[in-house]
């Protein structure tokens, strides 16, 4: 009887694996969240096709720009998309594969030499915040003025 509840438990844990495997969660909950007519990107942002449009959510406003986030339709990848607020075709985007690491990607332009790092949720971004980061949403770091 022991062995056969062994065996119906070793039998669950295969078949939960693969689901678990499958899970879109990407470490950053506001890509979770139902869209708002905020989280409309502007016409102006031409984003790869690989990345689904749809899933933008505006994070945060700050300084004048806008702060998105976006990801693949398997939730492989995610991208920071910055867009200021007075200058739509002032945008800029960067994507990068989630993982196991804190910082999904880190994005920057030039004229304006803007950055802007998109972190997953509860990310340890004590080393960069000592090297003069500022969290400025849960998934926003921006390098000090």
């Amino acid at each position: 009887m022991f062995s056969r509840r062994i065996f119906a438990a070793t039998i669950l844990v295969g078949i939960m694996a693969p689901l678990s495997a499958c899970s879109s969660h990407t470490g950053i909950a506001a890509l979770e969240r139902p869209s708002t007519p905020d989280d409309v990107l502007p016409a102006e942002v031409m984003l790869e096709d690989t990345i689904d449009r749809d899933s933008a959510r505006l994070l945060t406003t700050h300084e004048q720009k806008r702060y998105f986030a976006a990801t693949t339709p398997d939730s492989t990848d995610a991208c920071i998309i910055v867009v200021p607020s007075d200058d739509n075709s002032q945008w800029f985007a960067g994507c990068g594969l989630l993982g196991a690491t804190d910082i999904a990607v880190t994005a920057s332009i030039t004229p304006g030499n803007t950055v802007a790092s998109l972190v997953r949720d509860d990310a340890d971004t004590r080393e960069q915040e000592s090297e003069g980061w500022t969290r400025i949403h849960d998934n926003i770091l921006i390098p000090a003025a």
